[in-house]
């Protein structure tokens, strides 16, 4: 992975740009030596967005077939809070 530290991306933002367009590979910005920032290219953050919503989805829907036979059964869960719902689900 690489690595930039801040005062060098202020002085090199076009290149390390041109970087992240022709790279697959997330580049780390330092600050004092710590990691302050991972940049990716547009292309790589949109892959990884659709790539966690499908992951969403499968687990919401892998969710609800779990929850099918108590439902049948009867035995359906409840929630005072549905804001909190989600979490609930998740474990």
């Amino acid at each position: 992975m690489k690595t930039v530290p801040v005062s060098e991306l202020r002085q090199r933002v076009a290149e390390v740009l041109d970087d992240l367009k022709t790279s697959d590979e997330p580049t780390v910005v330092l600050q004092r030596s710590q990691k302050a920032a991972y940049l990716v290219s547009a292309d790589r953050y949109e892959r990884d967005q659709a790539e966690l919503a499908a992951l969403r989805r499968a687990l919401f829907v892998r969710e609800v077939r779990e929850a099918e036979p108590e439902y049948r059964a009867g035995e359906p869960h409840s929630s005072d809070d549905m804001e909190a719902l989600p979490d609930e689900l998740k474990g």
